[in-house]
């Protein structure tokens, strides 16, 4: 029995091992990320089954077929009672509606592929954010792992410190000094492992996972990192023109609007459809009294005056043949469609006003956060450069300090002010991919792998 309670407790802890040690590359990341993800795939899904529903409608264009059977019992005063029975099957094509059924396709069509373009954009667009997420958590831990280093650097020079004022060779004020800057730094690590774990959590919201099964994370930001926008403007201005989503939704409207205007040009024609019905009636099994029909259906759709007529020929019996016409109209009905024309062109006009509007208005913001993307290149490799003019200074400094020219403050304020730099830098990087995120959104594209590769070193893209 001990054998296999020890047996036991050492799979738990091998299980328990594992799961420690087990990591996310961001290429697992995403993979996992895209696999917790199933609104993504619903979305696929439902796609798919609005493209069969679509298909369906063009059966429209066939016969449709009505098939009935009825049963009537009369009683008639001195007279026999009567039992009827009627089987009957009819036939209605349409011929012409106007280009309704057509247009309607058409729309559906081009609705269906701009959903799956946006379902394409969303999967990039989450691809993103776990790229996103994973690129706060990596550079709040160099972030942290900066101000540890900075912190050991100040905490070697207290205790020199704590040593020269017992030896009288600082005063109590430059030891009080070296002091608060240590203190200072204390206060700097909490407050960033406090933004890690904040970062942690969003980022295993992104992942649909719980904080707390978020392995550790490979990698770390690449410090070179320059960004993966390195086409010009008119590039982007030109891709966002045919792939962004709001402007394909503009268009998508100013399509409807044209449809729907040249059908209301059309409301004078009738619809027309053709119908053929043929029936077998009688009192008692087998039936044998045969009839048929075939009529040609109008519908005139008229503001004030929508009417039908209906013309055709018949047989009831071997003895009886007839011929028939029937109209009728609804006199001022239909009166909401008396502008509806005019209405429709100004909806029409609107779009395509819209849709210009939209167009000069999205090459602005193209350029705007194209430049606003190169002024943060710029910045970049300046702040690139000061650190390494910083650390040089902090070296000569570092000679100073023991050589008994410069006070240890200056050293430890200077040891403090690189660390803060170096971490400008990673949160300009963060800053810059992020720019750079909104700004393939906004012309909608993206190269997330691609990306993600060049941003984390050790990705495993």
């Amino acid at each position: 029995m001990n054998r296999w309670l020890l047996f036991f407790y050492f799979s738990v802890s091998l299980s328990f091992s594992v799961s420690a040690s087990e990591s996310f590359t961001l290429s697992k990341a995403i993979e996992k990320g895209l696999e917790n993800n199933l609104s993504l795939d619903f979305a696929r899904k439902e796609n798919r089954i609005g493209i069969k529903n679509m298909r369906m409608k063009y059966r429209k264009y066939f016969p449709t077929l009505n098939l009935g059977y009825s049963s009537t019992d009369t009683v008639t005063y001195y007279a026999d009672d009567s039992h009827s029975k009627q089987l009957s099957a009819t036939f209605t094509q349409l011929i012409y509606d106007r280009g309704v059924l057509h247009s309607s396709i058409f729309l559906e069509k081009e609705r269906l592929a701009l959903e799956a373009h946006q379902n394409d954009l969303n999967r990039t667009a989450f691809v993103f954010s776990v790229i996103d997420g994973y690129k706060n958590v990596l550079e709040l831990e160099k972030e942290l792992e900066i101000s540890k280093q900075a912190r050991n650097v100040v905490s070697q020079q207290v205790e020199i410190g704590h040593l020269e004022r017992n030896l009288g060779e600082i005063t109590q004020f430059d030891f009080l000094e070296l002091e608060l800057a240590l203190a200072d730094m204390d206060i700097q690590i909490t407050q960033i492992s406090q933004k890690l774990d904040e970062s942690r959590s969003a980022f295993a919201s992104v992942m649909n996972m719980r904080s707390n099964d978020i392995p550790i994370l490979v990698g770390e930001l690449n410090y070179l990192y320059g960004g993966f926008v390195n086409e010009s403007s008119d590039y982007y201005v030109s891709q966002a023109m045919k792939n962004s989503l709001v402007l394909q939704e503009i268009e998508f409207s100013e399509h409807k609007a044209q449809a729907d205007y040249a059908l209301l040009k059309k409301k004078y024609v009738p619809d027309i459809s053709l119908s053929c019905t043929a029936s077998v009636s009688g009192e008692s099994y087998p039936l044998a009294e045969k009839s048929f029909s075939v009529f040609l259906n109008l519908d005139f759709d008229t503001p004030a005056l929508p009417s039908s007529l209906s013309a055709g020929i018949g047989r009831n019996s071997d003895e009886q043949r007839y011929r028939k016409v029937t109209a009728d109209a609804e006199v001022m009905g239909n009166t909401e469609s008396l502008y509806s024309s005019q209405s429709g062109k100004v909806t029409m006009e609107r779009t395509r006003w819209n849709l210009e509007k939209y167009k000069r208005e999205c090459q602005e913001e193209i350029e705007r956060q194209y430049k606003a993307i190169l002024v943060l290149k710029e910045n970049l490799e300046t702040a690139r450069r000061r650190i390494e003019l910083e650390q040089k200074k902090v070296e000569i400094e570092d000679l100073k300090v023991q050589l008994g020219e410069e006070k240890r403050i200056d050293y430890v304020e200077s040891q403090i002010a690189l660390a803060q730099n170096k971490i400008k830098v990673f949160q300009t990087i963060s800053q810059l991919y992020s720019m750079e995120i909104a700004f393939m959104n906004l012309c909608g594209i993206g190269e997330p792998v691609s990306s993600g590769r060049d941003l984390v070193e050790g990705s495993g893209l």
